[in-house]
């Protein structure tokens, strides 16, 4: 019982060495989850897909990439 055990716990960098954590902005975080966001877009985008392939609904899809940064998305 008188054995003692050395300790190799790694130190973590002090404080010191790393840039201030910047809260997010109410701006940038989005209010919904991804599958709830811009489903105009996403079912109009979805269809054209489906149907036609996604080589000739590139503007539908930029349409909901656009509405989906809106909300808040980083895509």
């Amino acid at each position: 019982m008188g054995a003692s055990q050395s300790s190799s716990i790694p130190t973590s960098p002090s404080s010191d060495s790393l840039p201030p954590a910047s809260p997010p902005t109410d701006e940038s975080k989005p209010k919904c989850k991804p599958c709830c966001a811009c489903p105009d877009t996403r079912k109009v985008r979805d269809e054209c897909v489906f149907e036609h392939g996604e080589e000739k609904c590139q503007d539908l899809i930029q349409a909901h990439q656009d509405c989906m940064r809106k909300m808040g998305f980083n895509i």
